[in-house]
């Protein structure tokens, strides 16, 4: 018998919270490592991590699919958390499509006017903290 055991993640019950769920595993394991490295203006390999942004974007699609009008039904104050996740999906793909286009030079991006940074999708990601807590998901 162990005497460390690990820890067990559960999965949410509400599907919004199993998409947000997804969505900060995937920020937090895979494309992390990646956007601290174009904030702080590090040198990237390439052809890495454009392999780990297509990985990424395979999965945040299959997000985006898994709570599409079409997939999945709920209701309308439900409907709007919906539209922030994906909007925020959104923004994340459009941020490292425009990385892999400068060759992932993180002073380049920053010069950028309307392309929301990762500052600004944390902040978009706090917001919708308070509408997860509105309809009551088990996850925020």
């Amino acid at each position: 018998m162990p005497l460390f055991k690990r820890k067990k993640v559960e999965r949410p019950k509400n599907p919004l919270g199993v998409a947000l769920f997804q969505y900060d595993n995937i920020l937090k394991k895979e494309i992390g490592q990646i956007l601290k490295a174009l904030s702080s203006d590090k040198k990237l390999k390439p052809s890495r991590t454009d392999a780990i942004i297509k990985r990424s974007e395979y999965k945040l699609n299959g997000i985006i699919d898994d709570i599409s009008k079409e997939n999945l039904k709920i209701d309308y104050r439900s409907d709007k958390t919906r539209y922030m996740i994906i909007k925020m999906i959104d923004d994340l793909k459009k941020y490292l499509v425009k990385a892999k286009e400068y060759d992932f030079d993180g002073e380049k991006l920053r010069s950028i006017k309307d392309l929301k940074g990762p500052e600004k999708i944390g902040e978009d990601r706090e917001k919708l903290k308070e509408k997860m807590k509105d309809i009551e998901s088990d996850y925020l």
